[in-house]
Order: structure tokens, then sequence, then C-alpha cells
């Protein structure tokens, strides 16, 4: 913050003459001082004299020197979206420089081999996550290697996740589909840690051999599902997930 001073009295030797003000309108005798920086006391100076008066009361003002603040300005915070960003990419280089890369290379055959021409991210979450960023960090990796356009919805998304996004070249999906896209060509769907409905939900809007063949999906073991609860439930809840399994490949991720 600038701040405003005045320079009174001051020596060629950097000492500033302070005047003890008496109610006589005399004054006792100037004493030198070291100048220093601090706020000035706006109260009218008088001349010094060589007189002196014992009935004075005095008022001392200690005036600025010339000397300027040695103080660094505070930097600019950084802004939230410019921090996610390079939270994301920091993650992004420890994926890829690190063990866990050697062991995608596995998953990536077989996304290479799909060949989609686009990524439909669901659940990704929002990125004041350490885990969102991780996985945002992930899609972001596997695209360097397909190179096509990325959308993405999570109802929990802020403006700065949204602007982060863009950063990164994703798109917001306008509203919540519920994972009910059916898709028109080959299409990776980003679904990591996904509630099971909007598994169920993927495949039952792509229900024929032709969208099928279509759809690759990164995301929980679908087969988990069936183990965890009782058929009749499995069914109820999951009919598609039940109907598909049988002719679902998985490969683990590292």
């Amino acid at each position: 913050m600038s701040t405003q001073t005045a320079i009174v009295n001051t020596d060629a030797d950097g000492f500033t003459r302070v005047v003890a003000k008496s109610k006589r309108g005399r004054s006792s005798r100037a004493q030198r001082l070291p100048a220093t920086q601090t706020h000035t006391d706006h109260s009218k100076d008088e001349p010094s004299t060589k007189h002196k008066d014992t009935d004075t009361k005095p008022q001392t003002t200690v005036l600025p020197g010339k000397k300027r603040s040695s103080k660094r300005q505070p930097q600019t915070p950084k802004s939230i979206v410019e921090t996610q960003v390079e939270d994301v990419l920091e993650k992004q280089g420890s994926l890829k420089s690190g063990k866990f890369h050697t062991g995608l290379q596995a998953c990536l055959d077989v996304i290479q081999g799909f060949k989609p021409e686009e990524i439909v991210c669901y659940g990704i979450g929002s990125l004041t996550t350490q885990v969102s960023q991780w996985q945002l960090a992930l899609v972001l990796l596997i695209n360097q290697y397909l190179n096509v356009d990325i959308c993405a919805f999570d109802p929990v998304v802020i403006t700065s996740d949204c602007e982060t996004l863009g950063r990164f070249g994703v798109s917001i999906i306008a509203e919540n589909e519920e994972a009910k896209r059916t898709v028109t060509k080959r299409t990776l769907f980003f679904m990591p840690h996904c509630e099971e409905f909007l598994y169920n939900n993927v495949l039952a809007a792509n229900w024929s051999p032709e969208q099928l063949a279509r759809i690759l999906v990164i995301g929980n073991h679908l087969g988990r599902y069936k183990d965890t609860q009782s058929s009749e439930e499995f069914a109820t809840k999951s009919p598609y997930i039940r109907r598909a399994l049988p002719a679902i490949t998985c490969t683990d991720l590292p």
C-alpha cells in the first residue's frame, strides 16, 4: 500500500530537527534525531528559537526522512483455476513417469485398438479434491494417445471446475443425461467409481449389437455388482449389466 509522507527540516546528514512547542509560542532547544518512516502528525510546526521556557508542554512529532521502504509488495495469490491446472499437470507428469504408466500399457493397447472417436466423462467430481484431479490427469494422459474430443458432466462441479476443464479442452455437457447417451460413433466412457445404475443406463441406451460394439468403458468391475447382492436384487436393479456380463471382457487398470 502506498503512503503519503512529508519531509520537513531534514539536515543533509539524514537527521531531522524536532521542535517542542511552548504555550508562549517559544520552543525548547531543538534535538537532532535520526529520520524514521512513520505516519506524520499534521499539527502545525513552529520555527525553532534559542529561548528555553520551563512551562513548555511539548508536542513532539517525528518527521519522516527521505529513505524509502525496502519492503517488497505482496504477490498476488494464484487463482483457484491456476492452482488446479498446475496440480493436474503435476499429477499427469507423475502418472506418465512412474510405474503406473508401465502397468497402464496393457489398457492403452486395448483402448488404442478400439480407436475411440470421443471420450465422455461421467462422475469426475469437483477438482477441488485430489481424487478428481488424479482422475482428470489420467483421462488427459490417455487422450495424449488418442487426440479426440472430451466432454464431461458431474452434478457437483462448480464454476472454477468448468473453467479448469475448459483450460484442458474439456467441454461441459449442458444437462444431466444420467448416462443415457445413445452413441453415434466409437465412444470411450470414462466412469471411475460411478454408481451402479449409471453403468446400467449406458448399456440400456445402447442395447443392440451394433451400438454395444461402439462402447468401451473405463470404470468399476461390473461383475462385482453380481457378487455383492442377491440374484433377484441384481436382476431388478441392473438388468442390462446382468445380461451383458457374459459378453464383457475386462482389463484391469494398474
